[in-house]
């Protein structure tokens, strides 16, 4: 069936019942369906949906087979992680409340979403069920209508809008997997991140002039970029990141898609810092972030390390060194200067030496000037590569050794 031919007949049944949802709204309902822990029947959500349906011929009642084709490609969307409302379904550039107008596609489709989740007893939800619908929840009603909306969004109300728009597919994944498969004994833990990893591909289908600046800031590394930093940092914590969500989500903010822009500002911010010899306020910082997501998802670890043979927190490095206990470039690079710093030309010391040499031939030459790097660094690399080193040094790994008196010495030193 033709995705036209599915609209015209759901719309046609939809004038035939006493209640005559829209078709966005429908739309939104089934999609909210989905969300439901518990699988409902036709005869619980049809009368909920549009209310008494008075079909007088066999021609109409092929109207249902669309409705239940419709619904059955909702319940696959929501299989297949498919989550992205409607494209009709979009938010104004200029002035968000232009798509919140009575009847507009988006605030539809909302209230559709919304109507489905009153079949949800939230008395039996725990804690991370709860929280995971509350925030779709408030998303759900920010779109709902002009007035929630500048309630929610306060004062940077456009700016927050795009933000909430955009990332709505990650708080609707949230709740589907909270509410529908996080009791599920059947779902493993590689299934569990299959699932959320779905959503970090996806590319925003809008980017507005605010989506551009964050794009450039990101990319400038001049300390004229703390300041648009700190202003974007600051609509955060006032619109989303306060101390009280700080204080309930600390420890797993990575996990949580809509902190994601505010942890990549921080860390550039901690790189800046670093990279114009501030390397306390950076060590400061990337602490902190680690603090709030100890998986270290963004490798913060390795500016860090370095900023702490810079500042010769000599304990604080050796923690964290436990703490990653692992092979990579640059925790072997940190053991290494420790054990110099507290050994000497010794037979500790040698061992990590001689194990730089073993991760990357071309380590010891490049740190000593015996080979040089091309201009522009690839945004991957390969372990035992040139870029492997390249990384290591944009990240201040040159100027640990050079902090380190001697080190870069005993390096060349067979």
């Amino acid at each position: 069936m033709s995705p036209a031919k599915m609209r015209s007949e759901v719309i046609k049944l939809s004038e035939l019942s006493t209640k005559k949802p829209d078709y966005y709204f429908i739309q939104g309902y089934l999609m909210g369906l989905g969300v439901l822990p518990q699988m409902l029947a036709l005869s619980e959500w049809q009368p909920d949906l549009f209310g008494e349906i008075n079909l007088q011929n066999k021609s109409e009642l092929k109207y249902t087979q669309s409705l239940m084709a419709l619904y059955n490609q909702s319940m696959d969307k929501v299989i297949q992680n498919e989550l992205k409302m409607p494209a009709k379904c979009s938010l104004s550039k200029q002035d968000y409340r232009d798509s919140l107008k009575p009847n507009m596609p988006l605030p539809n489709y909302c209230k559709g979403v919304l109507q489905a989740l009153k079949h949800i007893n939230k008395r039996m939800l725990d804690t991370a069920q709860k929280q995971a619908f509350n925030n779709l929840n408030k998303v759900l009603k920010a779109f709902s209508n002009e007035k929630a909306a500048a309630k929610e969004f306060g004062e940077f109300a456009q700016y927050n809008a795009q933000e909430y728009k955009r990332n709505y597919v990650y708080f609707m994944a949230d709740s589907i997997f909270e509410l529908r498969f996080s009791n599920d004994l059947t779902l493993s833990a590689d299934e569990e991140a299959e699932f959320n990893n779905t959503f970090l591909d996806e590319e925003p289908s809008e980017l507005d002039e605010l989506d551009e600046l964050l794009e450039l800031v990101l990319a400038d590394t001049e300390l004229k970029a703390l300041e648009p930093i700190q202003m974007f940092l600051d609509i955060m914590e006032n619109a989303l990141i306060t101390k009280q969500f700080i204080k309930n989500n600390t420890g797993h903010f990575w996990g949580l898609h809509e902190t994601r822009p505010y942890m990549m500002l921080r860390a550039h911010r901690a790189t800046i810092h670093a990279l114009h010899g501030y390397t306390q306020k950076a060590q400061s910082e990337l602490e902190a972030l680690l603090t709030l997501n100890p998986n270290d998802n963004q490798a913060n670890r390795f500016l860090l390390m370095n900023c702490l043979i810079i500042n010769k927190e000599w304990e604080k490095l050796d923690a964290l060194l436990a703490d990653f206990d692992s092979q990579e470039l640059h925790a072997t690079a940190s053991r290494a200067l420790s054990a110099f710093v507290k050994h000497g030309d010794s037979k500790p010391a040698n061992e990590y030496k001689k194990m730089l040499q073993q991760q990357n031939k071309h380590f010891t030459k490049i740190l000593t000037g015996q080979e040089k790097l091309k201009e522009q660094q690839p945004p991957y690399y390969s372990p035992g590569s040139k870029d492997e080193v390249g990384v290591y040094l944009d990240s201040l790994g040159k100027q640990a050794w050079i902090s380190v008196p001697a080190s870069l010495f005993w390096l060349r030193k067979k």
